[in-house]
């Protein structure tokens, strides 16, 4: 039922009307007509009444930022497997001026310009990765949070188009003179990490995190606790792989390699320099072992053991580049 009220301030007269509903948060609003607050009254009552009514009243309040911050408070991204980039997401949208804008005058023109932003800085995929997020947390928000929305801009903005997966792997001497350069470095173990990142197809965080307990040299094989799709894994380890292995001083604290990203990087970089390797990166390392896995001869699900790839497509697509010169000459052994 709908009731008006008649104020007066400042020598000011306003109408307060309120229309309440079992089960719904009384909505109200302050005229300076008294005509003009009763049609407004019987608007909302006949919303109410036919189910057509939303309450912006409380997006009305938030901002893009509020979202953002909410969602990591409680935690909606601890469950998903790549949580930190999640949330390292979050944070670079919060430092946008994006983040300040109102909920209700979000719009399709404030993606756009975000998207402008970025692209200077981004590259098209990181783009998409945070426009993604965006609008999961909108709907997060629409749906679990019960914020009504008159729609999530986001999915009305295009993704950018992405540039083609990379193929690089190492070619025409370029492995033996990265070893070498390896040899030479001042870091006693970047040699060991780039020869064992190349029999086990690791991950560069996966390949930081081994700890000895977690290599069984009975069976041969290394367990990998945490992966980047959330599963944990179990690789074989070759001949070369344990040999290298035996190799490698011990630590006290049971890790592997001592070392983190940060200081990997110099020592990685002087090594690419000296072996005069150019467009290289580690996780190149990890296309190069898969597609060595393939000319050794082991099957899909074989090379998806040392890879933990779900999807077979992704693996043949992205991490694997053949080299015709050496499948001729198995074609030739094979008559």
């Amino acid at each position: 039922m709908a009731s008006i009220i008649k104020r007066k301030r400042n020598n000011r007269t306003t109408y307060l009307a309120f229309v309440r509903r079992k089960g719904v948060k009384a909505i109200v609003k302050s005229f300076y007509n008294k005509t003009d607050a009763k049609k407004w009254a019987r608007a909302m009552e006949r919303k109410l009444d036919t189910g057509d009514f939303s309450d912006y009243s409380e997006a009305s309040k938030l901002t893009l930022g509020d979202l953002l911050e909410r969602y990591i408070e409680e935690g909606k991204h601890s469950t998903k497997k790549d949580k930190k980039n999640i949330a390292y997401r979050v944070g670079n949208l919060r430092k946008d001026i994006i983040a300040d804008t109102n909920l209700l005058r979000l719009s399709t023109k404030h993606i756009a310009e975000f998207r402008d932003r970025s692209l200077r800085h981004w590259s098209p995929t990181t783009f998409n990765k945070h426009k993604s997020l965006i609008s999961i947390i909108i709907d997060v928000a629409i749906n679990d949070w019960g914020i009504y929305l008159p729609h999530n801009p986001c999915k009305l903005i295009k993704r950018e188009k992405e540039p083609k997966p990379r193929n690089r792997i190492l070619v025409n001497g370029e492995y033996e003179r990265l070893i070498e350069a390896c040899s030479l470095s001042k870091n006693k173990y970047l040699k060991s990490m780039v020869q064992f990142s190349i029999e086990t197809a690791l991950r560069q965080g996966e390949l930081l995190k081994i700890r000895y307990e977690l290599i069984n040299f009975d069976k041969r094989t290394l367990f990998i606790p945490e992966t980047k799709n959330g599963e944990a894994r179990a690789i074989p380890l070759s001949e070369k792989a344990l040999s290298i292995l035996a190799l490698i001083p011990r630590q006290l604290d049971g890790k592997l390699f001592p070392m983190t990203r940060d200081s990997l990087k110099v020592p990685w970089y002087r090594a690419l320099k000296k072996a005069k390797i150019n467009n290289f990166v580690w996780h190149d390392l990890r296309r190069h072992a898969c597609s060595m896995l393939f000319e050794k001869g082991l099957s899909v699900p074989e090379v998806q053991l040392f890879s933990g790839h779900k999807d077979p497509r992704i693996l043949l697509n992205t991490y694997t580049k053949l080299s015709p010169e050496k499948v001729a000459i198995k074609l030739k052994e094979r008559g």
